[in-house]
């Protein structure tokens, strides 16, 4: 799952990333998952929440990287 890979650190760009965050990033997920079955919520939730969470760890990615080069650092 693309999704897992993204919030676990991965860049989409590519080069950015491990097996360790992709697999904290699944965790994440299930987590989420389970807690929204727990609590009765509806499915597309589910869909909500992977997504925001998608987007927020894209944009986070991108601000830190943007602010690595302006420190003149290379991740």
């Amino acid at each position: 799952m693309v999704a897992a890979a993204v919030i676990g650190g991965t860049a989409l760009s590519g080069g950015i990333g491990n097996a360790l965050g992709a697999v904290v990033g699944t965790l994440l997920i299930r987590v989420i998952d389970n807690g929204l079955v727990l609590t009765q919520v509806d499915a597309n939730w589910f869909k909500f929440a992977v997504g925001s969470l998608t987007i927020f760890a894209v944009v986070a990615n991108a601000w830190m990287r943007r602010t690595a080069r302006h420190l003149k650092v290379q991740l």
